[in-house]
């Protein structure tokens, strides 16, 4: 027997590397949610993981003007999912960030810009995974819960 999760509804998006296409994509998880009886938290949970990731690959995965695409595959169940974004931006594993409890001891004034996005979709998913293969960022999310 094996522990592999047996998901029952997969499904596949291609997001043009625009901020508008969130709503699509927090559509998408509202629906599958809704048809899976999710509580309502974690769909928002899962949405904020999502837009935080696909938010940094508008905004810094392609150079300004650029048309690119975010792939999007999105298996889930009533007790866990996986989504996996993929795009063919600039390399970048945002795993290898530096601590962001680091940040939150510095004074306001000397913090960076950003770095705390990350720290808070590790918060929300069991699990978070980087890679980098065939010309593409692959980040993998995994999230288990109690069906609502």
């Amino acid at each position: 027997m094996s522990n592999a999760p047996q998901y029952t509804i997969g499904r596949s998006l291609r997001l043009r590397n625009e901020l508008e296409e969130l709503q699509r994509l927090n559509e998408e998880l509202e629906e599958v949610g809704r048809t899976l009886g999710w509580a309502p938290r974690s769909v928002l949970d899962l949405s904020l993981a999502c837009e935080e990731l696909v938010v940094n690959i508008v905004n810094y995965g392609y150079p300004v003007g650029s048309e690119g695409i975010i792939e999007v595959e999105l298996r889930a169940s009533e007790e866990e999912v996986e989504i996996a974004l993929g795009d063919h931006g600039k390399p970048f594993d945002p795993l290898r960030t530096a601590d962001p409890l680091d940040l939150l001891e510095m004074d306001v004034e000397d913090r960076p810009i950003g770095g705390l996005g990350i720290f808070f979709v590790k918060r929300l998913m069991d699990e978070v995974e980087y890679e980098y293969a065939g010309g593409m960022n692959r980040l993998r999310l995994r999230k288990k819960w109690s069906k609502a």
